[in-house]
């Protein structure tokens, strides 16, 4: 009997991948040797999908020099850019009941304003990735590379209870609900995170984690632990490894109850010290000074769809709050910090047609609210993103999303340094220099 494969976007044929759209079947060739396999799952799916952005970003504050086209000693990134992102996703199941996933990525957003950009980070796309991201004037180090971002195997263990486990992982792959139905067009990766980069750290490294969702009275109810450690592939324990201090680990509990229009979900994540916070420089740097056993967040958020698409919009909103502590630190006085950020999306979906919608959100990203020992009028960290998107589906596999956003604050306190110890000094809040940053783009999706 000659197995046959069915794949959606490539067909394996024999040894080789052909190209097609949609479905398709291909008897797979006798094998010619023992070491080839004698059959293929036929359960598995093949998908592909291709993100160009082409757009600029715009900046505006007494912080910008224009003449040396640079704010606070960095270059202004404002270049018009075009940029791509490709993800090739194989899933495949051996009972019908687990998952084994591999995708390969490739991008190259390094070194444009989407991706890792320090006058304004806040600016980071959804879709950028780069990997390994070459370092400013770096010598030998290769760019356009394809990288493994996920292998990891998800099994059910019986009574609603699944496993999920990996080399490469991300911290949302073991998460059984996603508070947040914001994501039919996702623009700045700040809003993709529900109102909380604490909690949803989106790390990506080895890990595992349990979920529940039961059945029965109980249906709708979701409880989940996730630890990712993005060094847990290192087998020296000052260097990385699973719950070692030098992993970065990740760790989050989840507990949310859904139902067919509307979710609430609460969650709390520790993570590991030295980690990266996305947010506003400041919060950033000194969670990376953080000595005090990690950061602690917190996170409640949930969603309302209507019941059929139509002139009311969904509603996302999120709320996050962090806390960590110094033993030791240089500036006098400070010994914790919270932060704080939140998030509301609205979503139209079918408003122009099937497949079209229009996003809008509004929010606060990560920023420092207190330091503890510090007058908590001395630090001004705030700020607020906008952003508006509208998905236009040209057809089952392309799609163009052109989107405008706007960052009131992206550097927060330290719009006028780049210094920790100077944003830090009494009565920073008073005369700090402005920096806010536009952005206009049209993002080309293609999916087969």
């Amino acid at each position: 009997m000659i197995p046959r494969v069915c794949l959606r976007g490539l067909v394996l044929a024999g040894l080789g991948w052909l190209p097609a759209l949609g479905w398709a079947c291909a008897a797979a060739a006798e094998p010619l040797a023992a070491e080839q396999p004698e059959d293929f799952t036929p359960t598995t799916i093949v998908r592909s999908e291709v993100n160009a952005v082409m757009g600029a970003l715009h900046y505006q504050g007494s912080a910008v020099d224009g003449s040396a086209n640079t704010a606070t000693g960095f270059p202004l990134l404002n270049a018009f850019s075009v940029n791509h992102e490709i993800r090739f996703t194989v899933d495949t199941s051996f009972t019908g009941q687990d998952l084994f996933r591999v995708r390969l990525r490739s991008g190259n957003f390094g070194p444009s304003g989407w991706f890792s950009n320090p006058p304004t980070p806040l600016t980071r796309l959804d879709v950028a990735f780069e990997e390994p991201l070459c370092a400013a004037g770096a010598q030998g180090c290769s760019r356009n590379l394809v990288s493994v971002n996920r292998a990891f195997l998800q099994v059910p263990l019986g009574a609603g209870v699944r496993l999920s486990a990996g080399s490469r992982i991300m911290q949302l792959d073991m998460l059984p609900v996603w508070p947040s139905v914001y994501n039919d067009a996702p623009i700045l990766e700040v809003f993709q995170r529900a109102g909380a980069a604490g909690v949803y750290s989106r790390r990506v490294g080895s890990g595992f984690g349990l979920s529940w969702q039961p059945q029965g009275a109980w249906k709708g109810l979701s409880l989940a632990y996730a630890t990712v450690a993005p060094r847990g592939d290192r087998g020296d324990p000052a260097e990385g490894g699973l719950y070692t201090a030098a992993g970065g680990q990740t760790s989050t509990l989840q507990l949310g109850y859904t139902q067919p229009n509307w979710n609430l979900t609460a969650a709390y994540t520790r993570t590991a010290q030295g980690a990266l916070l996305r947010g506003t420089p400041l919060a950033s740097q000194l969670a990376a000074e953080s000595r005090g056993g990690g950061i602690g967040s917190w996170s409640l958020a949930g969603y309302w769809q209507p019941a059929a698409a139509g002139w009311l919009p969904s509603i996302s909103a999120g709320l996050g709050h962090d806390r960590f502590a110094f033993r030791t630190y240089p500036v006098a006085g400070v010994s914790g910090v919270r932060t704080t950020s939140w998030y509301v999306g609205l979503g139209w979906s079918d408003l122009f047609g099937p497949g079209s919608s229009l996003s809008l959100a509004v929010g606060a990203p990560t920023h420092v609210s207190r330091i503890e020992g510090l007058d908590p009028r001395a630090i001004d960290d705030s700020g607020l993103a906008f952003e508006l998107a509208t998905l236009i589906r040209l057809s089952d596999t392309f799609s163009l999303t052109p989107a405008v956003f706007w960052l009131s604050r992206p550097r927060g306190a330290m719009a006028g340094t780049s210094s920790l110890d100077e944003a830090l000094l009494p009565g920073q809040g008073d005369g700090v220099p402005s920096l806010s940053a536009w952005g206009a783009l049209v993002r080309a999706t293609f999916r087969f």
